[in-house]
């Protein structure tokens, strides 16, 4: 009798304490979910080809010295706009000046010997006309005048290399643009050949870039390149220079430049990213791929019902465009589907529409 009156207390606290571990049976709430809906719709919708890389200038070359001295004085600084034939320093040219003053003078020598001749010879065609003088006379006065042509042809390549010598011995540009790297300082002893600055045009700047054998098909010369830049608001306009019908030797890729007029005062090296309209596709029931939910290896839509209740609808899809992709069956034009707030939801979820 007294294990009977032990047990009945045992059994009842395993009683109650099953009950408490239990899980409670769910609740059912009609609490409506927020969420942002889209009537779908047949509507157009542009492909495009999305390209990145750095920019470059027009013009962007190195300049080097034409020939060896001291430099003696620099007339430019480092970003300074200079033009074509402009002078932006001037080397140790004492030598060159004292070459082309000896050429000149023996330009002067030339010149008088040749005039010289040229008298002789007249009076000798006259002479011999009139047979004042031999054959011979007149031969040696041909050769003469022949020599000094000759000599005043050379004194004038003289004096043309020795002016040749004195303007290497200035430092010019040789095109328009900004000086953008600039190598020399006076006092430097240069040699010929020897860079001595960058010059950059960055009033016009190309795009160079590649694109893959499934693209390249699809550009052509002239078409519009709509630049994008994280540190401007505004979209730029570029179009497609050129590009190479064979790929580059160091891949699969085609080269791709396009130029766009600088009017933002981007610099060359910036990376600019740009997308280019290669197809445009007419009366499409498409949605962004963010939209659809996926479970093993179906894809489903939220379709927002009169009710406001959602319906998890599997739809059956076509080709994917960008961010979009074209709905092929599942949903009907009209019907709404969920764009935002759809990640606790599920079929017959009571849903608010805050759009």
């Amino acid at each position: 009798m007294k294990k009977l009156i032990l047990l009945i207390p045992i059994v009842l606290i395993m009683i109650t304490a099953c009950n408490r571990g239990g899980k409670a049976p769910a609740k059912q709430t009609d609490e409506a979910q927020p969420v942002m809906v889209e009537a779908l719709a047949l509507q157009d919708l542009d492909e495009y080809i999305t390209v990145s890389g750095k920019l470059e200038g027009i013009t962007d070359i190195t300049m080097s010295s034409e020939a060896s001295g001291r430099v003696l004085q620099l007339f430019k600084r480092l970003g300074d706009r200079v033009s074509r034939g402009e002078r932006i320093g001037r080397l140790d040219n004492e030598v060159s000046q004292i070459r082309l003053q000896q050429a000149e003078s023996a330009l002067a020598s030339a010149q008088a010997s040749f005039d010289n001749a040229q008298r002789n010879l007249n009076y000798a065609e006259e002479s011999r006309r009139r047979s004042l003088i031999s054959e011979a006379e007149y031969n040696n006065a041909m050769s003469a005048f022949t020599g000094a042509r000759a000599g005043l042809e050379g004194a004038r390549a003289g004096v043309e290399q020795a002016r040749s010598g004195l303007s290497g011995s200035f430092l010019t540009a040789p095109e328009s643009g900004t000086i953008s790297n600039l190598n020399v300082m006076v006092g430097q002893f240069v040699a010929a050949g020897q860079p001595v600055a960058s010059i950059t045009d960055a009033s016009t700047l190309i795009l160079k870039t590649g694109l893959g054998e499934s693209q390249i098909g699809k550009i052509r010369n002239g078409q519009l390149v709509e630049i994008s830049y994280p540190g401007l608001s505004e979209k730029l306009q570029g179009r497609v220079r050129g590009f190479g019908i064979r790929p580059l030797a160091t891949g699969s890729t085609y080269p791709l430049e396009i130029e766009l007029s600088n009017s933002r005062g981007l610099l060359p090296g910036m990376v600019v990213s740009g997308r280019i309209l290669s197809k445009r596709h007419n009366d499409l029931l498409y949605t962004s791929i963010t939209n659809l939910s996926k479970e093993f290896d179906r894809d489903y839509l939220f379709v927002v019902g009169a009710d406001n209740k959602v319906q998890k609808r599997e739809v059956k899809l076509g080709e994917v465009i960008g961010e979009f992709v074209v709905i092929l069956s599942g949903v009907e034009i009209g019907e709404r589907i969920v764009t935002s707030g759809s990640e606790n939801l599920e079929e017959g979820s009571l849903v608010e529409i805050k759009n």
